[in-house]
């Protein structure tokens, strides 16, 4: 959306094909008993700087809020708030490995180049700023959370860029009366219509026909066939790989994907503590994650209800869980929920979602592909697959949209300022949020 729109801009003539019934993929919403929810867990990051310029351009950005949440650690059969001076001071860990975190945090804050820590590891980070003793105590469990994999095969580069964003100490935003995923797609869609661009939804790719050493057309399900002078991929690149015959692009086709499960419910059930994010740094729950939607969103939902939102990451759509049935992953939720709060979850409702690419795996050595493929001059990828360190999020698949439109226009000789005008834009304030919850009653 963000390259089309870009290209727009510069008078180009754009086509999007969308297989879904609406533009956004993995950032939509759905609604049940006449509320609304997302799909996943979604919040505004405040050094989010290409999603808070393109709110800004679509004039919402004034109705965002900020809230200060709380991130929990399930470990131990306890809960620990690591930003809570009395539960870091108890949590068990020596007192010499909490004064390096600290430290460790504190240096992360303050570097925003991590070039040159992009072929070593995040055990090596962590060990050489912290020691061994933290990277066991908190980054191990973090590790295995995220990507099923140990600190020596994470990027130590993804791991610095991520701390040094300070995700879990930073208030995130949100746009109250709405999923605001759903805002910045209806706005961006909004401002595609307005600029001309043709949006073509329901179609699925199933190919794209080459000869001549260039693309000649793509070829939809449905028998509709699109030809252009250029072309922005914005697939996986597991999917663009099954279209077209190769492409010797370097590193595209060394991605690999992690998948994700997100199971959704929502309770009248009294939940205490309070808390947005929660960690299961057990290791031994079906969730790697439990998030509480209405403790940053209090619209989200109906008055009085909780919104649950369980996610596993899975290495890949390969892994046994993906596999499992409804109930059985529902029954493995409810379990991880009984063991965190000592009573059985009594869900209104439940949906399940089962997102088969849903993040690159930022490995050892990682390196993003060029933005233009090398086996076919018209093409260009847009991707968080490219925005290697920077933490993956809907703010830098959108930049990538904008470097890729931009290195296209430049090849036919055109001048785009889309990216310098994201690069000088400043948040001027971050009003915080005054919105309460209703008290849930059992």
């Amino acid at each position: 959306m963000s390259a089309a729109w870009t290209l727009s801009q510069a008078g180009v003539e754009v086509e999007i094909v969308e297989a879904g019934s609406k533009l956004g993929g993995l950032a939509g919403t759905f609604e049940e008993a006449d509320a609304f929810y997302p799909l996943a867990y979604h919040h505004i990051l405040h050094r989010d700087q290409t999603l808070l310029w393109f709110l800004d351009k679509m004039g919402v950005l004034p109705t965002v809020r900020w809230r200060k949440i709380k991130m929990l650690f399930h470990l131990d059969e306890r809960l620990w708030d690591l930003g809570h001076p009395w539960d870091f001071a108890r949590f068990p860990m020596s007192l010499t490995d909490k004064l390096r975190f600290t430290r460790m945090m504190v240096r992360a804050f303050r570097k925003s180049d991590w070039s040159d820590w992009l072929d070593r590891s995040a055990e090596e980070l962590v060990d050489s700023w912290a020691g061994p003793g933290v990277r066991n105590a908190i980054f191990e469990r973090l590790s295995q959370l995220k990507f099923r994999m140990p600190c020596s095969d994470v990027s130590a580069a993804w791991l610095g860029a991520r701390l040094h964003f300070r995700e879990g100490s930073s208030p995130f935003g949100y746009i109250p009366g709405t999923n605001w995923t759903m805002a910045l797609c209806d706005g961006l869609t909004e401002l595609l219509r307005q600029s001309g661009v043709r949006i073509l939804t329901g179609r699925k790719i199933d190919r794209i026909r080459t000869e001549f050493g260039r693309i000649q057309e793509v070829v939809c399900t449905d028998g509709t066939t699109l030809s252009g002078q250029h072309y922005v991929s914005a697939l996986p690149t597991e999917v663009y790989r099954s279209l077209i015959k190769q492409d010797e692009t370097k590193h595209l086709f060394d991605i690999r994907y992690t998948a994700i499960l997100s199971g959704i419910c929502s309770t009248r059930q009294p939940i205490a503590p309070e808390f947005y994010w929660m960690n299961l740094a057990t290791l031994k729950q079906s969730a790697n994650g439990i998030f509480r939607l209405e403790s940053l969103n209090p619209s989200i939902g109906r008055p009085g209800e909780s919104t649950i939102n369980f996610v596993t990451h899975l290495p890949s759509r390969d892994h046994v869980d993906f596999g499992l049935s409804d109930n059985e992953i529902w029954d493995g939720y409810l379990k991880d929920f009984k063991s965190v709060f000592g009573f059985d979850l009594k869900p209104d409702w439940k949906r399940l979602l089962r997102l088969p690419l849903y993040s690159p795996v930022f490995h050892r050595g990682y390196r993003n592909p060029a933005v233009r493929s090398e086996s076919w001059p018209q093409l260009y990828f847009a991707g968080n697959y490219r925005t290697f360190p920077s933490i993956a999020s809907t703010g830098t698949a959108l930049a990538s949209g904008v470097e890729a439109a931009e290195a296209c226009l430049k090849t036919i000789g055109e001048r785009c300022t889309i990216s310098d005008q994201i690069s000088q834009f400043k948040l001027r304030s971050m009003p915080a949020s005054k919105e309460r919850r209703a008290t849930s009653t059992a």
